[in-house]
């Protein structure tokens, strides 16, 4: 076998060489590492901006969702304020026919007409309650026939009648108040008590008078 010559390296050279091996190896470890940390940071920023970008998509979102719910709530509040205001002025315009319709009435107890009107108020008071010993309470003195008027139910309801004029300090303006003697039954025929029971009648009327075609509750 032939003999190979190997040619030894100076100590200094091959000191060298393994010095910038080692450079190298180390500026590859370096550079390596530089690229793994570019991408780790690159990765991580990008994360962190789709994650800002999330983030701000949804407080944009929400804020969005809110100002159209605060939106939806102005509307309905100010469609309720306009509905609460018309009706309002409804009830307004309602009240002031009924304080002419009580003025009115307060004319018509110092009429002449009064005394028919009041007799026909007590017979019907009398007949609802069906006639017998009753007392007529007026709230002022008034010609009125009693005894013809019970004369009058006992035609009517085969009844014997006979009244007991009260007259007494009342807060009604005119019509009567007709109760049986023990004062377990009460008939309110006032012009007020009247005016009471046919007031849901009356305000529909009145409504379709002054508001015709529109078909909002009126206060009761």
């Amino acid at each position: 076998m032939a003999n190979i010559q190997v040619k030894a390296l100076p100590r200094e050279k091959f000191l060298e060489r393994i010095r910038l091996r080692g450079e190298e190896e180390a500026k590859r470890i370096i550079a390596e590492a530089e690229a793994e940390a570019r991408r780790i940071i690159g990765e991580a920023r990008e994360k962190a901006s789709i994650e800002a970008k999330s983030e701000a998509d949804r407080i944009i979102k929400e804020a969005r969702e809110k100002a159209l719910t605060i939106k939806r709530i102005a509307e309905a509040q100010a469609r309720l304020a306009y509905r609460l205001r018309i009706l309002e002025e409804k009830n307004k315009l309602i009240e002031m026919v009924f304080d002419k319709a009580k003025a009115r009435l307060n004319e018509v107890a110092s009429s002449v007409e009064y005394r028919d009107i009041l007799e026909n108020l007590i017979i019907e008071a009398a007949i609802a309650i069906g006639g017998g010993h009753l007392k007529v309470i007026l709230p002022r003195p008034c010609q009125v026939d009693l005894d013809n008027i019970a004369a009058t139910l006992e035609r009517e309801t085969g009844v014997k009648t006979r009244f007991e004029l009260v007259l007494e300090h009342s807060n009604f303006s005119g019509g009567v108040i007709v109760t049986s003697v023990d004062g377990k039954v009460v008939y309110d025929n006032t012009f007020e008590g009247r005016m009471k029971r046919m007031k849901k009648d009356i305000i529909k009327g009145v409504a379709l008078i002054l508001f015709p075609g529109e078909k909002e509750s009126i206060k009761r």
